[in-house]
This record gives structure tokens, sequence and C-alpha cells, in this order.
């Protein structure tokens, strides 16, 4: 340290979250890198338990979206099917269209 300087706090940044989300496929492929670290160093096992819990709710959020989904088909079908059923059936339904020589 240079003569006559005080050493600046540190002050800690907001932990910011990723840009893009991060899927289950690639957690687990990090997951098995990090599992070879851990074979070798224990230092590792941190980031290795982080992982796990990472990759836990990874897959119970895409299980989550993906019924979500589900459910949101589901109902989307059943509208069109009441929709198309209703327009034909009813009596409000448009009338077929004529040609000028039937007149």
């Amino acid at each position: 340290m240079l003569v006559g300087m005080t050493p600046t706090p540190r002050i800690p940044r907001p932990r910011t979250e990723p840009t893009q989300s991060v899927d289950a496929a690639r957690i687990e492929a990090a997951l098995v890198k990090v599992a070879k670290l851990v074979a070798d160093d224990p230092a590792f096992a941190p980031v290795f338990e982080r992982l796990e819990a990472e990759l836990t709710a990874a897959v119970k959020k895409e299980k989550r979206l993906s019924e979500t989904q589900r459910r949101a088909r589901a109902l989307l079908a059943q509208k069109a099917t009441r929709a198309t059923s209703s327009a034909t059936c009813s009596s409000d339904a448009p009338l077929p269209y004529r040609s000028r020589s039937s007149r």
C-alpha cells in the first residue's frame, strides 16, 4: 500500500439474476462437471450442493409451467369447441351465400 493512502471499504454489489433462464438440462450438465471436481477435492462440495438445489427448483418450475400450458391449451380447445358448436346451432348464424343467378 502506498504511504498516506487509506484503504477504501468494499461496497457489496447487489446480487443480480441471470439474464437468461437456466434450464434443468444445463444445470444437470454443470452438476456432472462439479461432481468430478468434488471427487478430487471436497472444497467444491458447497457448489455441488447449490447445483443440486437449483436442479430441483428448475425441474419443479419446468413441470409447473408445462402443466400450466397443458391447462391453458385445454381451456382454449374447450372455448373453440363451444364457439364452433354455438355458431352452427344458433339462429344467429349467418345465412348461406346466395348467388345472383338463384334470385
